[in-house]
């Protein structure tokens, strides 16, 4: 078994735990010991078989974003950390995580909170990755 095969391998493995981002997976192989070129050729047949998609990935990490009651700002700063910041420009999050859906999971949230004053209220909701519009719109709907 030659290099490629075997980091090819080690990549089949990581992915049968759990799905990856490309770029999460090409750092992951680099960090095996692979050469650019090595880790570039495993992520080009991963993606010929299909093993590779971040769109499909992208929808089930905002899914969970979204149950652990967290904002599009947090989901924005995990990205970022998993070093997948081109996700960040090249895909209109807004499509993943709506702005309505950000609002119904700011409500939920606010749900399991305690009563407080409206501006601390919006303070938790921006700590916990809300954005801030999303935040006073959670707020606005708990008052009125």
């Amino acid at each position: 078994m030659d290099t490629a095969d075997r980091f090819f391998d080690s990549a089949c493995r990581l992915l049968a735990v759990r799905d990856y981002f490309t770029e999460e997976l090409r750092q992951k192989i680099l960090a095996k010991g692979a050469t650019a070129e090595e880790t570039e050729a495993v992520i080009k047949k991963l993606s010929r078989f299909n093993y590779l998609n971040d769109t499909k990935v992208l929808e089930k990490y905002v899914a969970e974003i979204i149950s652990k009651g967290k904002g599009i700002n947090y989901l924005k700063r995990k990205l970022f950390e998993k070093g997948c910041s081109s996700l960040l420009s090249s895909c209109d999050l807004a499509a993943f995580y709506p702005f309505e859906e950000e609002c119904a999971a700011a409500e939920r949230t606010l749900a399991r909170l305690g009563e407080y004053e409206e501006e601390k209220l919006v303070s938790k909701l921006i700590s916990r990755g809300f954005s801030t519009a999303a935040a006073i719109e959670a707020v606005k709907k708990r008052k009125g």
